[in-house]
């Protein structure tokens, strides 16, 4: 690390320190998890410096962006309580996929990335539901399935037919626990998703006949 990315490392420790300090100033809370969540930060900071000065070392970002989510989660959780237990799950999932999803852009030659990352972004917003527990399952085959079939639309992942097996069935899944739990009744989704079967059956019958 050059002086001047450890002079800028540290100012921005300093900062944050100083951030925290006035937390506690301000709203006369305990520093303790504060301080905790500045180190995880800071750990983060360091493995994405890591990163900044040499694109090469694409896996600095999992470790960082996992570290800053993790920070993030500590200090929710002292600051917002009510936020953290209803949304720290989704928090802390949607820092490790975004991790994936920076090293995919670095990484435009490999499709592996969009995998992890496209189910911890998935796991990231099921975390942050409530209710039918059907509509979640729905949710994670429909996210796990879509994940699959965007590999196919990646530059390294067009030649990938394979993606389409287990996207499909994952789809196919999903699409059925949602019919068929009675998760969409009396939503609007319901509304569309009725009227789409209704406008593509239709569709198909009158070409049918038309041939």
């Amino acid at each position: 690390m050059s002086s001047q990315a450890k002079r800028l490392f540290f100012g921005i420790l300093l900062v944050l320190a100083g951030g925290v300090f006035l937390l506690q100033q301000i709203f006369e809370i305990p520093i303790g998890g504060l301080f905790i969540a500045l180190l995880f930060a800071a750990g983060g900071v360091i493995f994405l410096f890591v990163l900044i000065q040499n694109r090469q070392k694409w896996w600095a970002a999992i470790p960082g962006f996992t570290l800053l989510g993790l920070g993030t989660l500590i200090a929710c959780g002292e600051l917002f309580p009510v936020f953290s237990n209803r949304f720290g799950g989704s928090i802390f999932l949607g820092f490790i996929a975004l991790s994936f999803l920076v090293v995919l852009l670095l990484n435009q030659g490999q499709w592996w990335p969009i995998i992890p990352g496209g189910v911890l972004a998935t796991l990231a917003v099921i975390a942050g539901m409530r209710g039918n527990g059907w509509a979640q399952g729905s949710l994670f085959f429909l996210g796990v399935g879509a994940t699959f079939a965007l590999i196919n639309f990646l530059p390294s992942g067009k030649n990938e037919k394979w993606v389409w097996i287990p996207g499909g069935i994952c789809l196919g899944l999903g699409v059925l626990i949602m019919v068929t739990s009675g998760a969409m009744v009396d939503s609007i989704l319901g509304w569309i998703w009725a009227l789409g079967f209704v406008a593509v059956g239709a569709y198909l019958v009158i070409r049918s006949l038309k041939k």
